[in-house]
């Protein structure tokens, strides 16, 4: 909700020319959502995953002009839809994930991903996000709990 993050979202935005964009961990209340997405870039279309996790946890933005997103599922921890590039006509699955905070509280996330992999082996597929997950411990940074 913080207008000096919404203004770096705009800036990096247009920095590289993104037509695609997922926000993670947003803090925005679901009754903001309507006036702060249709603000952040004026003329996109956004969803996000408020039915799915109260907090809305991930919002998928794309600009119609370039982009037709597809809304497949969406969970607590994953946004998964169709990008059509206009101007190509190329299909992409883009799947945006924030992961929960605990091992065992991933475990649903990692099934829906080992799923969809079986279904889009002949797609081009990609999946981004925060998984809260790390590989090494020197990667770690926070509290003394990993």
């Amino acid at each position: 909700m913080n207008p000096i993050k919404q203004a770096e979202v705009r800036k990096f935005v247009r920095l590289i020319n993104l037509c695609c964009i997922g926000l993670l961990e947003t803090k925005v209340p679901l009754a903001r959502f309507p006036t702060i997405s249709s603000s952040l870039l004026p003329g996109w279309m956004w969803v996000s995953n408020y039915e799915a996790s109260p907090r809305g946890r991930i919002w998928v933005g794309w600009n119609p002009l370039l982009v037709c997103f597809t809304t497949l599922t969406s969970t607590d921890q994953i946004i998964h839809g169709d990008a059509k590039f206009l101007s190509s006509g190329t299909t992409l699955s883009l799947t945006v994930v924030y992961g929960e905070h605990t091992f065992s509280a991933r475990r649903p996330l990692w099934r829906d991903l080992i799923r969809m992999s079986s279904l889009l082996k002949e797609k081009p597929w990609m999946v981004a996000g925060d998984f809260n997950a790390i590989r090494d411990s020197s990667d770690y940074m926070g509290s003394l709990d990993i």
